[in-house]
């Protein structure tokens, strides 16, 4: 199974954006798009809600299979 990061850079990929247009959309600058992209979702700092409405996508949280 992917991880969210992977998932996103997918969705970006698919989608034909780039880390500098998303980083256009979130007024910051592609090295915190990048830095984000590699941190934790649960910083509280983190872009991520705002990367993931960009993208029209959402986050489930089910228990693991086993």
């Amino acid at each position: 199974m992917e991880n969210l990061a992977e998932q996103v850079r997918k969705a970006l990929k698919d989608q034909g954006v780039t880390q500098i247009k998303l980083a256009e959309l979130l007024d910051t600058t592609q090295p915190v798009v990048s830095r984000t992209l590699k941190a934790s979702v649960l910083n509280d700092r983190s872009h991520w809600p705002a990367i993931l409405d960009i993208l029209g996508l959402e986050v489930f949280i089910r228990p693991k299979q086993p």
